[in-house]
C-alpha cells in the first residue's frame, strides 16, 4: 500500500498537475506540497542497495537521451498498464520525470 501511495504521489508530480514552484514566502522559504520527496542521499543509498525500483516516466526519447543508470523506461501513459509488473518487483517504486 505504501508503495502504491509513493508511486501515485510521484506520478501526480510528473503529470504536471501541481502549480509551478511558488515564489518565496519569506527569506528563502517555499510553500510545501503534499507530494513526498526523497532526499538525494537516501535515494542513492537505496539505489546502491538495489532496494528500490526506479522508473523514468518521461518519453522514451528523453530516456534514451539520458537517464539514471538502472532506471526503467516507463512513460507516464504506460504506468497503469505496467502497474502489476512494477508491483511484482516487491520493492518500493520511485518515479522521476526530470
Amino acid at each position: 500500500m505504501r508503495d502504491r501511495i509513493a508511486l501515485l504521489a510521484a506520478l501526480a508530480l510528473c503529470a504536471a498537475v501541481l502549480p509551478p514552484t511558488p515564489a518565496p514566502q519569506a527569506a528563502g522559504q517555499y510553500a510545501t506540497t503534499s507530494v513526498p520527496r526523497m532526499p538525494l542521499p537516501e535515494f542513492k543509498a537505496l539505489l546502491d542497495q538495489d532496494a528500490i525500483v526506479v522508473i523514468d516516466v518521461r518519453s522514451r526519447d528523453a530516456y534514451r537521451a539520458a537517464h539514471i543508470p538502472g532506471a526503467l523506461s516507463v512513460p507516464l501513459e504506460t504506468v497503469a498498464a505496467r502497474a502489476a509488473e512494477l508491483k511484482a518487483a516487491g520493492k518500493p517504486v520511485v518515479a522521476y520525470c526530470a
